[in-house]
């Protein structure tokens, strides 16, 4: 139930920082909003996780990290940068910073990820 009790996200910016790189302030501030975005996306579809799962956690700083890195190529599909005669260029799978869970996100949390039967008999 939302609003009623504070959300505890399942990992800090800091738990980003110790398996990637060095946050600015300002990836920092978003990382914190990915991780309390995760972490209810999670409890709404994974009834009675515990606080320290380590399933949620691992998913709620992949997510998270995957959201932040299109850094300053947020919103756009790809990117080229040339100094003198290097260049770099790439394709963002994110390109929108957005949380995105993956089958394999799922799968950890133990999310089914293939449809299920439904049937409707006309008596409700």
């Amino acid at each position: 139930s939302r609003g009623v009790a504070r959300m505890v996200a399942f990992a800090e910016p800091a738990d980003i920082v110790s398996v990637w790189r060095p946050l600015s302030a300002q990836e920092t501030a978003n990382a914190t909003l990915l991780l309390a975005a995760a972490a209810q996306w999670i409890r709404d579809n994974t009834p009675n996780v515990a606080d320290d799962d380590p399933a949620a956690r691992f998913v709620s700083i992949d997510v998270a990290r995957s959201a932040l890195l299109a850094g300053p190529f947020t919103g756009h599909a790809s990117y080229s940068k040339t100094i003198g005669p290097w260049s770099k260029s790439g394709t963002l799978i994110n390109p929108a910073g957005a949380l995105q869970f993956t089958d394999v996100h799922k799968e950890l949390l133990g999310i089914s990820v293939t449809g299920s039967a439904h049937w409707f008999f006309g008596d409700c």
